[in-house]
Formats: C-alpha cells, structure tokens, sequence
C-alpha cells in the first residue's frame, strides 16, 4: 500500500512537472544591446535589436552535427534531418509558409552543429519565430518526405563525386582526422546512408532536437521585450530531454609525415594540402596561430602568395588557416592548386617559406597589416543581421562567452612578433605533420598513407563633364567605405580572338597602378583592413575596394589608380598568365561549369556572350601588354563608367577628390553588340557532350529579354518565382523533380543585361534520367507559357522578391556594387525603393502575356553527361 501510494505521489508530481510553464530561469552576461536568457527547459536565447535595415532573422544553433550521431555514425543523419526540417513548413491548403511571408530560409549541417536560418521584413518577426520553433519542436515531415528526401540527399553524395573540391575535402578529413569521428563525411557514406530509416531519424530527432541543446537568436529590427515574449509562447510544452553524450576521442597524434597522394580524372591541376596539428578554440595560442595564418598566407600581401604564386610562379593559388574548433583537434593548413609538375617544387617552397619564419620571425609591417585585417573583418561581421546573428550564435556555441569575439580582436591587437615565432617554432614542424594530394592521372606522387529607426542618408549622384556618373552615400554607421567603378563592356567588347583579355586587365590592375607597386598596393589595402580587386563578366568590368574609413583618404587615389592607370608590366603579366591559364584549365574540373560553356557555346552562338570571360586558351598564352594596353582604352570612356561609394566618409571633400581623379577619362560610350534575339524552332535543339562526370547536366533554354526590356523582365521575374522560386529553390519544377526524387538540384532564372537575354532552366539527374528530367521540364515551362497566375500568387510572388532584394542588400559593398550596376544599366539608383511598386503594378494578364511571348517556342537543351547514349537513342 506504502509503495503504490508513492507511485501515485510520483506520478502526479511527474505530471505537474511537465504541466510547468517555461519561463526565463536565468539572464546571462551579454555585451551593451544584446540580451541574453535561459528558459526552464534548457534553451538559450538571444536577441539584438539593429536598425540599419527593416529586416529581422531568426537562427537556430542545434547541437547535432557529424561528429555525435553515435551509432548512426556515418549515415549522415544530422544532415538528411537538416533537409527534412527545413523543408517543413507548409500550413493549410499546401501553402509554403515560408513563401507566404516573403521570407528567405536555409540551413547547414557540420561535424558540430546544425544550423537553420529564415529572414524577412521586420513586420514579420513573429512569424519567423513561429515558424523555426515549430520546425524545430514540433516537426510534421511524413514518412513520404522521409522517402523523398532520402533519395535527394543520396543522390547529392553522388553529385559530390563530381566536384573536385569536394573530393579532396574528404580525402584531407581522412588523412588528418584518421578513425576519428571528424574524418567522417557530414553527408555520410553511401551504403550505410541507404539503410536510414524514417524510425531512425524520428529517433535521432528526438534525442538530439531537445531544448538544452538549442540556442536560439532573434537579430533585427524588432522590439527584444515583444520577441522574447512570442519565443516563450511558442516554447511552452517544448520540454527538456535526455542529456546526450558529446564526449570525443582524441585526435590521434601525428608521428612523422603522413601522406596520402590519389589520382582523380576530374583534377586538372594538383591540389596539396600541408597540415600541423595545433589546439582547440580556447587555449592560448588560439591567437599567435591566427595572425601566424594571415602572414602567411591570407591576402596578396601574405608571404605564400609574395613568395611562391608571384615570386616563383609555382602555383596558380594558395592559402592559409588556423582552424581550431571548440570540440579540439586543431589544424594549421597551407593549401594550394598547380600544374602536376610543380607540385613537388611548390611544396619545398612553402616548407622554405615557413622555415624562414620559424628562424627569422615576422616584421612589424607584416603584424600591422594583420591586425588592420582582422578589425575590418570583426566589423564586417556585424553589416548584416544575418553576420551578428550567426557571431553571437557561434561565440555562444564554442565558448559561452557572448563577447568572445570582441575580446579576440583585443587578443589580436596584443599578439607580439615573438610569439608569432614562438608558435610557429612550436607547431610548423617539417618532420612532423600531414600531406594531402590530389591530382590527374599520372600526375600524383605514390606514397603510404595513415589512411531605434535611423532616417536613411541620401544618396547624391553626380554627373562630371566627361559623363562619368558619380554616386555617393554617406552614413555615420559602418566605419567601413566601399568604392565600386563599373564600366560598360567586358564580354561584349571581346571576339573569339581577344576574348579573354578583359580578365587579364583585371588581374593586372592591382599588379601595379601609378606610382604604387603591385606589394605596395596590397600592402596597403590589407593594412587598411580592406581588399582592392577587379573582374570582367558578361557586360561589364568592375573594380572594388573597402578599407576602414580612417583609411578613405589615401585608398581613393590608390582606387582610381586601378582603375584608370594600371601599369601593365610585362614582369607582372609573366606572374599572372599563368593562374590565368590555370582558371581556364580549372574550369572544366566541375560539372555545373561544363554544363553552362556547353549552353553558352549553343545557345549565343554568334554573339560575344558563348565566351566564358576566363578566355580562350590561345589568346590568354600569347597576350602581350601592348594588347592590354589597347583593351584598356576600351575600358576609358565617360559616357560608360559609373564610380559609386558608401560609407563613412566627407562627401563634399570626396566629390572634389573624384572631380579631379576622374575628370580627365575622355569622353565617349561603348558601343552595343548589335545581336538578334535568338530564334528556336518549334521542335527545339537538343545539344549533347560526353563529360567525364557521374551524373547528366542539363540547361534548357529559350529566349530572353534585355535588361531595357523592364516591363517584360519584372512579368518574367514573377512568373519564374512561381516555377521555381527566387534565389532559393521552390515552385512547380522544385516540387516536381525534387518530389519525385528525380534532382538533386533544379533552378531557373533569367540571364540579362544590355543584350537579348535567356530563360534558362537547369538540373543535375542521373543519367538514365535525364530524358525524364527533360520532358518534365520542357512541360512545366509550356504550361507557363499559357499559364494565369492568380493574384494572390502575384502578391506572394511580389513579397518573395523583395525580400530577398533587401536580405541581399545590406552589406555597403553589395548597395555599392548594386547602385553602381542599377544606374550603368539606366535603371537608376532609387531602383531597389521602386521595385515594389513596379512589380505590384503587373496584372495576372501581363504575366500571362509574357509567358506566351517567351515559352511558347521552342527550347535549347544542352546536356552534359558520361552516357550521351541515352539521349541519342531518344
């Protein structure tokens, strides 16, 4: 009798315990305008009002990566969970939610971690939170979504198998991690991945997806009394579970040099990597190791990229990082790309290098630099309400200290030259550490392995005599400056015969411009805490530079330089041809660059956009400075360039900087390409090209508008969202294709500027599916081609866009470089706060108008694949 009235006093004291509200049991430390709590179930939240922009993301940090799937190990259950959560959020009727409200989603999973994030409008805050919580606590995903993304998730390791980059990421893993869990691929390894169950991932969810182990930020314009009120309510009933063990194994020490050397056809080039074991995240050489890293090789100012890519020309690209992970198991890694018969002089040389630092230490030029870096860096973090969400997430996660990384960049500015040397002398062994190589065949060495709202500034444009446009936006918030000069041309100045010199102007011109040495402007660039560079694409050449704002003053003359007088030294064309002609060679290494030259070579043939601005071998070979010199005068013209500037800087003092810097660039507009609209028959084309690859890339095309063509473009835009989504995957082709397990990658979008453009839609499938992949694409985009779109679609449509126009727009580079392209394409600067109202204005008649106008033709389809047989028999 005792024992069953205890029982029964322990029941009801069980169930009043998980009747108990969740409430805020404790606020932990946290840095000015940021709060910090603990919920009675174990969860973490912090929040962070920012008023830069009217937008808010919610972040999600769930203990459950790689490294702690247990018994599940290697079957990648943290990332198949990963998609199945983030795929569930559709309400009543089928809606996707996350559409619904315009917003923005994605998610990650690492060895440590798993990562979910959805942004939108600050008027959407509390349907951000409601929408992470329930996916997070109290997931729907049926067994047919398990079905289906099982498949989708197997059929993206087979995808990997085709990206370099991917490949040697795994083999390094395994090299250096060994029996370790951390050697273990996020994704997992084919057959145990195959066995999952849905009952398996039911179970790992409910183990892993407990409160304690959830930290959850609200970052954005929002009210932190209001946002934390709507995360408790939705976190009632969400109660704590079983502790789950996240103990680890050590990391097995390297005794001697460990090699593992592989032969892969899809390698053009090596790929080497040379890694030191180092320590985990909170010891005290965390910081001597990070500056240590960018001398050597983060920057053009770094010693692997003086020394060995510029100085010795032995590779075509190199890098360095210190990556010391909270869980232990610290690396210090060189890696770099050359042509097979430089591996073995590359790699002395940056044993050479590190040597020289263990004997000789670093200068105090070389630690300034440094620091400079990693204060921009520490202020970049914070532009976006997605970079301080994530800091404060990630600070949080490895160290519990929601300040750390502010304290780090104090660390940083401490770290002498002598304990640069100390821990280089400590670590860099050259007797003891892990080599990792990866090349073509033949080409690899065989060796043993060990297997408050602001009022926004205005913006001021200016036109100068000569016609060049002048924009500038001056704010006190950022202590930051970017600087943008788009110029009309690129691609479209460039023939069979020339193509390829727009991309060699733009590696040049940090090479040396006016009385600045190629050193002496990356140099100051990095100590400036910025970054000063240069691209050719389709429609234009652009430079950019950041810098510090303290730093304005001087990097603006340096800037212009680039841009204007470029030095064009034949000692220097010698140094970057050959990364040059790397690039061109590295572009066939992956599948989705084989599949878009194959497109551009059949679709715009005739015109100069079937070039890749990487160029044409042969040109890129034999160009000579004379030829640049000329190509560049090209570039020189008033009427065609735009110099666009945000930041924190004196705008009146500016303006007269620009005056007398860029007044004197002569007069004049590039001329247009006079290129018809491409014409399709009605029975299409079908081009296809064996590629050495493990699955079939398919694009499929008709003809597009120009950039001019507005009305067409923005109808266009809205009915492409509703295919497939805008800037992330969604609509009929995506639920279609990755519904019935037939892609695992499947996207549409419109290709435009000052020429007639594109509508392309691609895929990557299995070979054998590709036919089926094909016609279920070629029918969705026939029935959008007569296709009425009701108007609330529009209206979801319209909310999808411009969020995400907003999202992407934050950073002062990304509104630099947007207004800079905005007004040479004539659009105008004010485009983005008019962009709502225009696409608000088109009727389900217009859209509909435009689909007949573009769809109802016939399609370009290209494919590239290792079974061309398949397609021909069809």
């Amino acid at each position: 009798m005792i024992c069953r009235t205890l029982a029964v006093l322990l029941l009801i004291a069980s169930a009043a315990l998980a009747a108990a509200p969740v409430t805020v049991t404790e606020t932990i430390e946290a840095p000015s305008g940021v709060t910090a709590v603990r919920l009675s179930n174990g969860m973490v939240v912090i929040l962070k009002p920012t008023r830069t922009a009217p937008v808010v993301t919610v972040q999600a940090y769930v203990r459950a990566g790689a490294m702690y799937e247990t018994k599940w190990l290697g079957c990648g259950v943290s990332h198949l969970l990963e998609h199945l959560v983030a795929d569930d959020s559709v309400g009543p009727g089928d809606t996707n939610r996350i559409t619904a409200i315009g917003g923005q989603s994605n998610a990650y999973t690492s060895t440590a971690r798993t990562v979910y994030y959805i942004s939108a409008t600050s008027d959407k805050t509390n349907d951000c939170i409601d929408l992470t919580l329930d996916q997070l606590a109290r997931p729907t995903f049926t067994e047919a979504d398990f079905t289906r993304e099982h498949g989708v998730v197997q059929r993206e390791l087979l995808k990997g198998k085709d990206e370099p980059n991917r490949v040697f990421y795994y083999a390094r893993a395994q090299n250096f991690y060994g029996t370790h869990p951390a050697a273990v691929p996020v994704i997992g390894y084919a057959k145990p991945l195959a066995g999952v169950t849905y009952a398996d991932i039911r179970a790992y969810h409910k183990r892993m997806y407990a409160p304690q182990n959830i930290t959850l930020a609200v970052v954005g314009d929002i009210d932190t009394k209001a946002a934390l009120k709507r995360v408790i309510e939705q976190v009632q009933g969400f109660l704590a579970g079983r502790h789950c063990n996240y103990d680890l194994p050590s990391v097995k020490k390297v005794i001697g040099v460990r090699r593992f050397a592989g032969e892969n056809p899809l390698f053009k080039q090596t790929i080497e990597s040379i890694s030191f074991q180092t320590v985990p995240l909170q010891h005290k050489d965390l910081f001597a190791l990070d500056v240590l890293a960018a001398v050597v090789g983060q920057g053009k100012g770094s010693r692997l990229v003086r020394q060995v890519q510029f100085g010795k020309k032995l590779v075509t690209s190199i890098s360095c990082h210190s990556y010391t992970p909270a869980w232990g198991g610290g690396d210090f890694t060189v890696r770099f790309r050359c042509a097979p018969k430089n591996t073995a002089a590359a790699e002395a040389a940056v044993f050479e290098s590190l040597q020289s630092i263990c004997q000789n230490g670093v200068t105090e030029e070389e630690l300034t630099r440094v620091k400079r870096q990693v204060l921009a860096g520490h202020v970049r973090q914070f532009e976006t309400v997605e970079g301080t969400a994530s800091t404060l997430l990630s600070d949080w996660a490895s160290t519990g200290d929601l300040d750390f990384s502010r304290r780090y960049k104090d660390k940083i500015a401490a770290v002498t030259a002598d304990q640069v040397q100390a821990v280089a002398r400590k670590y860099l062994t050259p007797d003891t550490n892990v080599i990792t190589r990866m090349g073509p065949p033949s080409a690899t060495e065989t060796t043993t392995t060990d297997a408050k709202k602001q009022t926004p500034e205005a913006t001021q444009v200016i036109t100068l005599a000569n016609g060049v446009r002048v924009i500038l936006h001056p704010t006190e918030n950022i202590e930051l400056v970017s600087m943008v000069v788009a110029c009309k041309g690129g691609l479209l100045g460039e023939s069979k015969q020339s193509n390829g010199l727009g991309t060699l102007l733009a590696m040049l011109s940090t090479r040396g411009a006016g009385d600045w040495s190629a050193d002496e402007l990356s140099q100051f660039f990095e100590t400036a805490g910025g970054s000063v560079s240069a691209m050719c694409g389709d429609n234009s050449i652009l430079y950019s530079a950041s810098v510090l704002s303290d730093s304005f003053d001087k990097a603006l003359p340096r800037f212009a330089a680039v841009v204007l007088n470029p030095t064009l030294q034949a000692a220097e064309l010698d140094k970057v041809r050959p990364l040059a002609v790397g690039r061109i060679k590295q572009m066939t290494e992956h599948w989705s660059t084989q599949m878009n030259m194959l497109f551009r070579e059949k679709f715009f043939a005739g015109t100069p956009w079937q070039w890749m601005s990487a160029g044409q071998l042969p040109v890129v070979e034999a160009a000579t400075v004379k030829q640049l010199q000329a190509y560049h005068k090209t570039v020189l013209q008033g009427g065609s360039m735009v110099v666009s500037i945000y930041g924190k800087f004196d705008a009146a003092k500016t303006k007269a900087t620009l005056n007398s810097l860029f007044g004197a660039v002569p007069k004049g507009a590039a001329a247009t390409p006079k290129v018809a609209s491409r014409t399709i028959a009605a029975e299409g084309e079908l081009h296809v090209r064996k590629a050495p690859i493990g699955q079939a890339g398919i694009m499929v095309g008709v003809a597009g508008p120009r950039m001019e063509d507005v009305d067409d473009r923005l109808a266009l835009m809205l009915l492409d969202t509703i295919i497939s989504g805008y800037r992330l995957p969604s609509g009929w082709l995506h639920e279609e294709l990755r519904g019935k397990q037939l892609v695992y990658v499947v996207h549409a979008y419109a290709k435009m500027g000052f020429l007639p453009g594109a509508f392309i839609t691609y895929a990557a499938t299995q070979p054998e599916r590709a036919t089926t992949v094909i016609e279920i694409i070629h029918r969705n985009l026939k029935k959008a081609a007569t296709y009425t779109p009701t108007k609330q679609e529009l209206a979801r449509a319209v909310n999808i866009i411009v969020t995400a126009e907003v999202l992407g727009d934050q950073s002062l580079s990304s509104l630099a470089t947007g207004a800079a392209l905005n007004e040479l394409y004539g659009m105008g600067v004010d485009w983005p706060k008019r962009l709502r109202a225009r696409l608000s204005a088109i009727t389900p008649e217009q859209v509909k108008a435009v689909g007949q106008k573009y769809l109802s033709g016939g399609f370009v389809t290209t494919v590239v694949t290792p079974k061309p047989e398949l397609l021909e028999k069809k």
